[in-house]
């Protein structure tokens, strides 16, 4: 179970910034969407509601070693249950031609962001990104052509659909992508690709939060990774850079090589980011992958800034810490009141369906200083 930190509860206070508490009596429970085949299991989840209160999330299905879906499910009970719908971007094998050479292998969509855009034309209020892929066998972790992927964008009246046709929203001109984000600022150049997308409508404005690479695989070259956020005020048709919201010296100072795989989340009108510690450091470290889910207030969202203590370390409100191997990814929507914050974990021992989708039960709820 995940404990109270008293000592930062006092930092908080002092900081005048408000204290979530939650019923932490209650172990996580697996979800298990009706109707879906589980296959490897679940993962990377996003959580949505939308005006009428119905609760939707978009998911990763996962087919070692190859595919990798986004399927969608329905809860009309605020997260305690939870309905398969519909496959919205199908994994699939297909060979692709890059620099005069030919390939064989498999796109693969992951890290789904379902956004409300309650202020959008009628037909494109519910928006999906996710990142598109394309990976080699024997599908390891440097088998991916992180480069010739991007972000993808579709948009719908209803998660039930219709869905719009694919558009690459965030990647290469080649691709014919709206947007090519490096030009979007010079600090931004040096990054090869983005990936672990999320999203949020907040005050009128869309923002979208991302992983920016400059390693090939994504993995490795650290001190330069870094998590950083963009932002549209015309429903996603123009995007502009708010700048960085966590380096290497953010994940260092908590024992980790990275902070990655964020989720926007807003509470009672508030921005939040939640965001998962990676690679942990040390000699004797059992879990070097995700580790848990880091709960963070925006200082000013506009300008990418979180809040912080009077060190410039993150002022973390919250740590959800996995219970098997390793995970993190979470997400979270106020609606959703019998599930609480969603938790992504991976557990060995339940082979085949090792990759899961939790409710953690975690919900805030405020009080008075």
């Amino acid at each position: 179970m995940i404990k109270h930190t008293i000592l930062f509860i006092f930092a908080l206070f002092f900081l005048n910034i408000s204290v979530l508490y939650a019923d932490e009596s209650l172990a996580f429970t697996k979800i298990s969407p009706q109707g879906d085949k589980a296959l490897n299991g679940i993962f990377d989840l996003s959580v949505e509601y939308g005006a009428d209160g119905v609760g939707w999330m978009a998911y990763s299905r996962v087919s070692v070693p190859e595919f990798v879906s986004t399927h969608l499910a329905k809860s009309m009970d605020n997260g305690a249950s939870w309905t398969y719908v519909s496959t919205i971007n199908k994994s699939s094998a297909e060979d692709v031609r890059v620099k005069g050479k030919s390939f064989k292998g498999v796109w693969r969509y992951e890290t789904p962001s379902l956004v409300y855009d309650p202020r959008d034309i009628p037909a494109r209020r519910w928006k999906l990104f996710s990142q598109r892929y394309y990976v080699l066998p024997p599908f390891k972790k440097d088998d991916g052509l992180m480069r010739e992927g991007w972000i993808e964008y579709k948009s719908a009246p209803s998660p039930e659909g219709p869905w719009s046709k694919p558009e690459c929203l965030f990647g290469q001109k080649k691709h014919n992508c709206r947007v090519q984000p490096n030009s979007l600022h010079p600090s931004l150049s040096g990054n090869l690709f983005y990936n672990e997308v999320g999203a949020f409508f907040y005050n009128g404005v869309l923002y979208m939060s991302l992983d920016a690479n400059t390693a090939p695989s994504g993995v490795g070259d650290w001190e330069k990774r870094k998590t950083v956020l963009f932002s549209s005020n015309d429903h996603g048709k123009s995007w502009r850079y708010n700048g960085v919201l966590t380096d290497y010296n953010d994940a260092s100072g908590f024992g980790y090589f990275a902070l990655t795989g964020t989720s926007l989340i807003e509470y009672n009108g508030n921005p939040y980011l939640l965001i998962t510690p990676s690679g942990k450091k040390g000699l004797l470290v059992k879990n070097r992958a995700h580790d848990g889910c880091y709960l963070v207030a925006f200082e000013d969202i506009s300008r990418a800034k979180l809040k912080r203590d009077s060190t410039g370390r993150l002022a973390i409100i919250k740590e959800l810490s996995p219970e098997y191997n390793s995970g993190g990814l979470c997400d979270y929507h106020q609606n959703n009141s019998k599930g609480g914050v969603l938790f992504s974990q991976i557990d060995m021992k339940k082979m085949p369906e090792i990759f899961g989708i939790y409710s953690t039960h975690w919900m805030p709820r405020w009080t008075q200083q």
